[in-house]
């Protein structure tokens, strides 16, 4: 089953739907603090709960998730920041007739030798700007509490993150946990998210079938399990398809061999590789020389071309000439830099791009924050496919848009890249649906792989050994 990441829009017209249809938000309310304090029964352990309300549906939750508290005799504080409105008066006129004192925030709640459980139901996702007065005071004071004795949880979203754009406000909660209710927000699992959510947790509320009842954009990636290729036991490496690699140039060859040894790792037939390193090539490639005349001799033989891993600012005449014929391409590094400056038109063939964010930044020619905009902006203008690499790496195809929520610094090593733009070509020469995707899912599980063995760090060539057994 597809799980679907929500952005503010989406998740509002899900609410009011639900309202119409004999749900109503309070309702939805008092599931999430039920949902809420089971979940946080089960998975923490703390002595004392500190629950912080600000205004708006997510300070509702909080005064929700404290009446569940203070009904199962926990020992909890709960501070509002924040006047109380509609269904969190409501909330909140229940909270007192059971016991629980609603109090201003103290420095004092905080200082304690027993394991704290914090909170965070500041701000949700209707924020639209900066947390600023008592609320960017209690942000700033929560994250310098940063010991081993507190747990920050946050309800839905961390406080000042961008549910949209997962964009962080300078005064955002760096939670350890992100419990998100109703929609899983897609700000949580690219950009600052990652790093201010923590491990992520999601309650439905009851609402088994929210994607029927309101459609959204994003799907998360699934790297998990291996991903399985169909391959028949009877066929020849003619039957896989055949790759050129037009990379490796001058003093950069192991780029393009990375590129061309995880193509085939990934399964297809052959590997060509055009550049002016023949000296320094793997055994089980076939050697093309740096010229459009010797691409002419093979180009019918090719079903895909990965451009750029190593190329520098060479092979102008041979990208012009790819960039207008009818073959899938991949542009990865410097092709990607070659398209920024020389390009007319878009494609009619496949064309695939996977730039980091300084590669991305050249081919829209300036500086961003925003991964989501920034990515359909790419392909509004060049056309294509794009793999928009980082933490939390965007993937847009024809009809669909994904989110790899994978993000560890193993992977911040020269050649990685160019592994993935390998893997990419052999899967489109193998004429997979949706080759981008597939790549990612596939690099992923090779660096998790790694991970697993407790490994801190790699080369990139580590990624090549694991390559196969990613594969069903």
């Amino acid at each position: 089953m597809k799980t679907l990441l929500y952005d503010r829009l989406n998740t509002k017209l899900l609410e009011k739907k639900l309202e119409k249809s004999g749900t109503p938000s309070i309702l939805l309310m008092l599931r999430a603090g039920y949902n809420l304090y089971q979940l946080v029964k089960k998975n923490f352990d703390y002595d004392k709960i500190i629950a912080i309300s600000g205004p708006g549906n997510n300070g509702g939750d909080a005064i929700a998730f404290s009446i569940q508290a203070k009904l199962n005799n926990e020992n909890i504080t709960f501070v509002s920041l924040a006047k109380h409105k509609n269904h969190s008066r409501h909330l909140l006129l229940m909270l007192k007739n059971i016991g629980l004192k609603e109090n201003k925030f103290k420095k004092s709640f905080f200082i304690s030798r027993k394991k704290i459980l914090v909170i965070d139901g500041i701000l949700g996702i209707g924020i639209s700007r900066k947390p600023a007065g008592e609320i960017a005071k209690t942000i700033k004071y929560i994250n310098n509490l940063k010991k081993k004795n507190i747990n920050i949880t946050s309800i839905d979203i961390p406080s000042g993150l961008n549910p949209d754009t997962g964009i962080a406000y300078s005064d955002t909660i760096f939670a350890n946990n992100t419990i998100m209710c109703l929609t899983r927000k897609q700000g949580c699992y690219t950009g600052d998210g990652i790093k201010h959510s923590g491990d992520l947790f999601f309650t439905d509320l009851g609402i088994t079938n929210s994607n029927k009842i309101q459609s959204t954009s994003y799907t998360l990636l699934d790297s998990e399990k291996k991903i399985l290729i169909k391959r028949d036991k009877t066929f020849h490496k003619g039957k896989f398809g055949n790759v050129l690699i037009l990379g490796g140039w001058d003093n950069m060859p192991g780029a393009a061999n990375l590129s061309a040894l995880a193509a085939l790792k990934t399964g297809c037939g052959k590997v060509f590789i055009c550049n002016n390193n023949f000296n320094k090539l793997p055994n089980e490639v076939i050697r093309v020389s740096a010229s459009l005349e010797s691409i002419l001799k093979i180009i019918d033989k090719i079903n895909v071309v990965v451009a750029g891993p190593g190329l520098g600012k060479n092979g102008k005449e041979i990208l012009s000439f790819l960039w207008n014929k009818n073959i899938p391409l991949v542009l990865d590094a410097d092709g990607i830099n070659w398209l920024a400056n020389h390009y007319l038109r878009k494609r009619k063939a496949l064309l695939i791009g996977t730039p980091h964010h300084g590669e991305a930044r050249n081919l829209i020619g300036k500086e961003f924050s925003n991964r989501f905009e920034t990515i359909n902006l790419l392909k509004k203008r060049y056309g294509g496919r794009w793999v928009l690499k980082g933490a939390g790496t965007l993937i847009v195809n024809r009809k669909k848009s994904y989110i790899n929520n994978f993000a560890n610094s193993i992977l911040a090593t020269a050649g990685t890249g160019d592994v993935l733009a390998g893997i990419i070509g052999s899967l489109v020469a193998q004429n997979l649906k949706e080759p981008e995707v597939v790549g990612v899912q596939i690099h992923t599980i090779a660096a998790k792989k790694i991970l697993a063995e407790g490994n801190k760090t790699l080369v990139a060539s580590d990624l090549l050994k694991k390559i196969s057994s990613s594969i069903n």
